[in-house]
């Protein structure tokens, strides 16, 4: 595990994959459904390292990639929020359910956070073994940001 600054974080990402292309890694495979207009910061990342890049949601409906998501059973936590873009502080912690997914849509935010509104954290799922615990720690805020740390605990 690796913390970082604002300012060191790209760095550390690419050591992260440095790491795991010598652990034998081919490809690095993320969540994104759209590019954002200044290009994808991953794509950029992993060919700097020499890793393939795997988009497998890319361009399919917003709605629908979170609805399936949560129907499969998948619980995600959020742990990042952009106090400018309609979330508040209140958001940080809340497991994403159709419910939630509708209150934010209500708010004009995307269901999966594209927009860089929110960020979540994957606890529990049908592919995991048993759920991740994690205690939530103090809020910490950035700028726009607000973040709620999680940290592992006992298992």
């Amino acid at each position: 595990m690796a913390s970082s600054s604002w300012n060191d974080y790209e760095n550390k990402f690419i050591n992260l994959l440095n790491e795991a292309k010598q652990k034998g890694a081919e490809v690095l495979v993320t969540g994104d459904l759209d590019m954002p207009e200044h290009g994808c910061w991953h794509d950029r990342v992993t060919k700097t390292v020499g890793l393939k890049l795997g988009m497998p949601l890319w361009l399919r409906p917003h709605r629908e990639v979170v609805e399936e998501f949560i129907q499969l059973g998948f619980q995600s936590v959020v742990v990042t929020v952009n106090l400018k873009l309609g979330m508040k502080v209140e958001d940080l912690g809340q497991v994403l359910s159709l419910e939630y997914i509708q209150e934010l849509e209500n708010r004009g935010i995307d269901p999966c956070g594209e927009g860089g509104e929110f960020h979540t954290t994957v606890i529990d799922g049908p592919i995991f073994n048993k759920a991740i615990p994690v205690r939530k720690l103090d809020i910490v805020y950035h700028e726009e940001y607000a973040f709620l740390p999680l940290e592992l605990d006992q298992i």
